[in-house]
């Protein structure tokens, strides 16, 4: 028996050998394939990776299969470059249905620049989040409660930036005609994120960390405006400002009560003449895709000039607020002066021109 074991131990040592010599670069033993979603490859989870930095990853990689025990918190450290949109994904592996939660920081681990939990439910993804800087990104995936288990995928895709897109910022936001009425539709995909009144500041007390596109409206006091907007894959958000470096500070409407793929509605009359910036945005860091919206712009016909009397008995036809300014008495709309002279032809009886008429 022992020379059996022997010979037996002598032939294993001689097929790894054999092996060895036969792929010298070990590339036989590599641990990853080329799966999913166009992966530059794939890797299994490395334990232990519950501490940042965590388990070194590349974009374009994926994770899987990895797994969550109960209060576990697993890390994945890669590196991107200013400007490049970067996609993170939790999915499904064999069937698995893992409540995830993810949460993307920066080098050092604590500066916390994006997250997500639900895109679909049960899983994450944060996407098209635009790199604010050329370096080291760490993401943490975690369940959404402390009791969570199980299998899962997670996918690093970093795009590269997009060129510029001429109403991605408010000096090349595109006019909407005053006095019209239509729809729009377009999609925020390759936008990014320029404008955020924060928690509290312009719609219903939530931040606007989506991205955002930018329309102007050249409107005069009293006009009325009326939109209906839809983000149709993500929680919607807009608003309207007077001053795009300071959102907050100038929003004059905005709304943010719906969820997501449900319409947002603003009912705004304008309070002076001038021009106000629209911005199309969503709730989620870094969100975006396809929208649409239906507007109105009512604008109201100008007033127009009425009998104005004064003391001397003269009549003129004024604005009211003129004819007040200068010392005279408003008749009416649609009063006219007969003569130059303050005899008033009213339209209707109960005009103020007329009842002096009757009692003159």
């Amino acid at each position: 028996m022992r020379l059996v074991s022997v010979f037996c131990i002598c032939l294993a040592l001689v097929l790894v050998a054999s092996a060895a010599m036969a792929d010298p670069n070990n590339a036989g033993m590599k641990s990853w394939t080329n799966v999913r979603d166009g992966a530059r490859a794939t890797y299994p989870e490395a334990e232990p990776n519950n501490t940042c930095p965590g388990q070194a990853v590349a974009c374009g990689d994926d994770v899987n299969p990895a797994f969550l025990t109960a209060g576990e918190m697993d890390w994945y450290t890669f590196s991107a470059t200013a400007g490049d949109l970067l996609t993170l994904t939790t999915y499904s592996i064999n069937g698995s249905s893992v409540d995830t939660y993810i949460e993307l920081y920066a080098t050092d681990c604590a500066t916390q620049l994006a997250y997500n939990d639900d895109n679909p439910y049960p899983w994450s993804m944060i996407a098209n989040f635009a790199a604010p800087y050329t370096g080291v990104y760490n993401l943490k995936v975690r369940g959404y409660s402390s009791s969570v288990t199980g299998d899962y995928g997670v996918s690093f895709r970093c795009a590269g930036a997009p060129p510029p897109i001429e109403n991605d910022v408010c000096s090349g936001a595109i006019d909407i005609p005053r006095c019209s009425a239509g729809s729009l539709n377009g999609d925020t995909y390759l936008y990014v994120n320029n404008y955020d009144p924060g928690s509290g500041g312009c719609a219903s007390g939530y931040s606007e960390a989506g991205k955002d596109a930018v329309y102007k409206m050249s409107l005069v006091a009293g006009d009325v405006v009326d939109l209906t907007y839809t983000q149709l894959s993500w929680d919607t958000s807009f608003y309207i400002v007077t001053d795009c470096a300071n959102v907050a500070g100038s929003c004059v409407a905005g709304a943010d009560d719906t969820f997501t793929g449900e319409p947002e509605v603003i009912h705004y009359v304008a309070g002076g003449t001038g021009v106000y910036y629209l911005i199309l945005d969503s709730y989620g860091t870094g969100s975006g895709g396809p929208w649409i919206m239906d507007f109105s712009i009512y604008c109201p016909p100008p007033p127009e000039p009425q009998a104005c009397c004064f003391q001397d008995g003269t009549c003129q036809m004024l604005l009211a607020g003129d004819c007040t300014a200068q010392g005279g008495t408003p008749q009416g709309a649609g009063s006219t002066c007969d003569t130059v002279n303050c005899v008033v032809v009213p339209t209707q009886n109960t005009t103020w021109g007329q009842i002096k008429s009757n009692y003159r």
